[in-house]
């Protein structure tokens, strides 16, 4: 296999692999996976792109392996060494168009990774069945389009539902949102403005530094893994991927997540740059 020059890992479902059964803001590096990644980092560029948002938790767990850089919300804020490079919100008048959409549709959402302040339900009854953030969840006359939207998770409590209306707003809103299908069960959302994914912001990432986005890698688990086929040269699943991320990877992993599958993937090129 071809060295990269440059390996972007997604965190939950990849890179995350202390504590199998873990609510996924409990979930860590185990530590022979922060040994392998710090090595590993010392000759090849290792960048975490992530869903999750531009955070002190986020930072925090990248810095276990690496410095502080990393590509947060599918591409719409990029921190290198502690400092935001790049960010990409939406206009106030398509956030405006987003939430309506998400409120003739009843769905659930939260914004900006922000389950405390930022999360929407239609009202106190469907609220209950949101699993996460539900204790802290709004009704929807209480969003007011005041605060900057860089990303919005959402889910509805029927799995079909939530894919049928993946794919119809990807095709009534193109050019004007990405949405990515995300979740062990392909039963989640991840929304961001147009241009706005984790292959995008590599590509940008990688020209920035000089490196050629054909000698780069990417390492995920889910379909919002998948914007980065055809932009970055090399694309691994790992063993536990949803099956149509699987189906378009270059390369499988032998092991899963909660193996310590990364780093066991990752070590060949260690010995490889020790040769």
């Amino acid at each position: 296999m071809k060295k990269p020059k440059i390996i972007f890992i997604d965190l939950d479902g990849t890179t995350l692999d202390d504590g199998p059964g873990l609510k996924f803001w409990q979930k860590d590096t185990t530590e022979y996976t922060r040994k392998t990644l710090l090595e590993l980092n010392k000759t090849i560029p290792v960048v975490a792109s992530t869903g999750r948002g531009a955070k002190e938790s986020t930072s925090k767990l990248v810095s276990n392996f690496g410095p502080e850089t990393y590509i947060a919300w599918n591409g719409a804020k990029t921190i290198e060494n502690g400092q935001v490079v790049h960010e990409y919100a939406f206009s106030k008048e398509n956030a405006q168009k987003l939430f309506d959409e998400l409120a003739r549709n009843f769905c659930f959402v939260v914004f900006n990774s922000d389950g405390r302040n930022s999360s929407f339900a239609r009202n106190k009854f469907l609220r209950l069945f949101m699993g996460f953030a539900k204790q802290y969840a709004k009704p929807y006359k209480a969003f007011k389009n005041d605060f900057t939207i860089y990303k919005a998770f959402v889910w509805s409590w029927s799995t079909r539902r939530i894919q049928k209306l993946a794919k119809k707003w990807q095709e009534q809103y193109k050019g004007i949102f990405e949405i990515a299908i995300t979740g062990s069960k392909n039963n989640r959302l991840e929304i961001t403005p147009a241009d706005c994914s984790k292959g995008s912001a590599e590509v940008r990432y990688c020209l920035s530094k000089g490196i050629d986005p054909q000698d780069a890698m990417h390492i995920g688990d889910s379909l919002n893994d998948a914007s980065t086929k055809g932009k970055i040269g090399t694309l691994v699943a790992m063993k536990n991927s949803v099956q149509e991320l699987k189906d378009i990877a270059d390369v499988v992993t032998e092991y899963e997540c909660d193996e310590s599958g990364l780093a066991k993937f990752l070590e060949q090129f260690i010995e490889k740059t020790e040769n």
